[in-house]
């Protein structure tokens, strides 16, 4: 198994990082835009899958306890405007039948140590 080394970087460097290699999260993951304006604020990453379904990304790179609900709100956003989503990636063939998919990274997202699930 590879061996990784801890580096702290910032939220803007994460989102990078993965809108330039997004498959390495999951093969066939594609990226669209990154910080999509919303009516509920901006989204980090929009992405489409291999089976052509949206993929919202919510990233942090701290320990934020409302990050659960901020992610499910930008899924609620982009699941009500699934069809305007997709007519604005045409070249990428969204499936407005498939539901949006949720993607949260996070070094905590309750309490501060693992010991705390």
């Amino acid at each position: 198994m590879k061996r990784y080394k801890e580096k702290e970087i910032t939220e803007k460097e994460l989102e990078d990082r993965i809108r330039q290699a997004p498959d390495l999260i999951e093969p066939g993951l594609m990226f669209l835009t990154q910080q999509h304006r919303t009516s509920r604020g901006p989204l980090d990453l929009l992405l489409v899958d291999d089976g052509r379904a949206l993929v919202v990304a919510e990233l942090k790179t701290f320990q934020d306890d409302s990050m659960l609900w901020q992610g499910i709100d930008y899924y609620d956003y982009i699941a009500t405007h699934i069809e305007a989503r997709a007519r604005s990636y045409p070249d990428r063939q969204i499936d407005v039948a498939q539901k949006p998919r949720l993607f949260l990274n996070c070094g905590f997202l309750f309490g501060t140590n693992s010991d705390s699930l």
